[in-house]
């Protein structure tokens, strides 16, 4: 998925909503709080903001998107309103809905390409899995028994394998942060 057709979910979202009876409301739309998008609807009673932005999963492996996120405005944000005094936070929202877009990769000719959390999980294994194919000088070639026995926790634990081959486990120090890797499969420590 490109970053056009996340334009087009914005735009639909916001068609359903104006065919809804729901009208632009000016006075909230005003300022930035560091979204890439805002728009402000209202049906005379409430204030819908339809917004994207982007986030961050900090995990085993930090993982990028943008998302569309479809909130109703406290209380204190007057509808049709002329005064600005009235600031719609984006962090005060009720939240309605949410699509997450999840960074798979990009290229230099074709932009940044959008998935599921599964497919952005796996390309970032696989970039991590090849920085270590890259950096390699720096492995250890020698695991200690008390290593071995960590290595060999993390792989039951984080890649469900019962049985483990000693010859295929490797740990990696590369700018202070510990890699379990095992087979195909790596796993960063914290």
């Amino acid at each position: 998925m490109k970053y056009a057709d996340i334009n087009k979910k914005y735009t639909a979202i916001i068609a359903e909503y104006l065919a809804n009876g729901y009208t632009i409301n000016t006075r909230t739309m005003g300022g930035s709080q560091g979204d890439y998008a805002h728009i402000d609807l209202t049906n005379g009673t409430e204030v819908i903001r339809i917004l994207v932005e982007t986030f961050h999963e900090w995990g085993k492996l930090s993982i990028e998107g943008l998302e569309i996120i479809v909130g109703r405005a406290d209380s204190e944000v007057i509808p049709n309103c002329e005064s600005d005094y009235c600031t719609l936070w984006n962090n005060r929202l009720d939240i309605i809905s949410r699509e997450r877009f999840y960074e798979i990769g990009a290229d230099r000719h074709h932009g940044k390409f959008y998935g599921t959390q599964e497919e952005a999980t796996a390309a970032q294994q696989l970039r991590f899995q090849r920085y270590i194919a890259k950096h390699q000088d720096s492995k250890t070639e020698d695991i200690t028994a008390k290593a071995m026995e960590i290595a060999k926790r993390i792989i039951r634990r984080e890649f469900n394998v019962k049985r483990i081959c000693e010859a295929d486990v490797t740990v990696s120090k590369y700018s202070g942060t510990y890699a379990v890797k095992y087979r195909n499969k790596v796993y960063r420590l914290h």
